[in-house]
């Protein structure tokens, strides 16, 4: 898949009006999340929780906050109830009007993944260019938390929603060590996905997709433990 973009910075004008498309993005994203977060079912944080390593006895042991985020981005995605996941729901129940901010929001959900990026360069605030270290593919991410701390080589792991010409994360991603990427991840990608194929996603039922992005999570959090930090920007 070719991204319809080029890498080419842009003039400032172009800067300011991408900036405040995201911040629009950001703001709308965020009481959608919310919204969606109030009707996940009871059970969803508690089971989903300790699939990612972070409840015990049903008790959440958190480390900072940034952690409940990944917790219920995953379950948004993954906890599902008769096959379908809260955002589906939400988009058969009470779909926003088609030309909203709410549906692209929706819509870019419905078509996000989780998965392992390098940084390849910082540009024109607040863009990046990364590398999907699954497909090998670039894409443009814009981000303000990444686009000010991050440095080229670095690794992350995160969810990523595609748009018409960037992609935004889903408010928080976790920086990966070299060597925790090499030692600790990359087996998990092996033992998943026997067959990937290049410039290719993945090819995993629901069930097997929930599994290993837990298990991408659960690794990541406890190669930091503690000492845990994230790039987060939900602005």
């Amino acid at each position: 898949m070719k991204w319809p973009f080029s890498f080419k910075k842009k003039p400032s004008t172009d800067n300011e009006a991408l900036i405040d498309r995201y911040s629009k993005l950001r703001g709308v994203g965020l009481g959608l999340n919310l919204t969606l977060v109030k009707q996940l079912p009871k059970v969803a944080v508690p089971e989903c929780g300790k699939k990612l390593g972070i409840s015990k006895a049903g008790t959440l042991i958190l480390n900072n906050d940034d952690e409940i985020a990944i917790l219920y981005d995953y379950c948004l995605h993954h906890y599902r109830r008769g096959g379908k996941n809260v955002i589906e729901r939400y988009l058969e129940n009470s779909p926003p009007p088609p030309d909203s901010t709410e549906m692209l929001i929706l819509q870019a959900m419905m078509a996000s993944y989780y998965s392992l990026f390098r940084v390849l360069e910082i540009l024109t605030y607040p863009s990046i260019k990364l590398q999907d270290l699954l497909t090998g593919q670039d894409i443009h991410l814009v981000d303000r938390g990444l686009s000010d701390t991050a440095a080229p080589g670095q690794i992350i792991a995160g969810r990523v929603l595609p748009f018409a010409d960037y992609t935004i994360s889903s408010g928080t991603l976790i920086p990966l060590p070299e060597s925790v990427f090499q030692e600790k991840i990359t087996p998990v990608v092996r033992k998943f996905c026997k067959t990937l194929e290049p410039g290719h996603r993945p090819v995993l039922s629901q069930g097997q997709e929930a599994a290993f992005v837990a298990e991408l999570i659960r690794v990541s959090l406890q190669a930091g433990g503690a000492d845990n930090v994230f790039y987060t920007d939900v602005e």
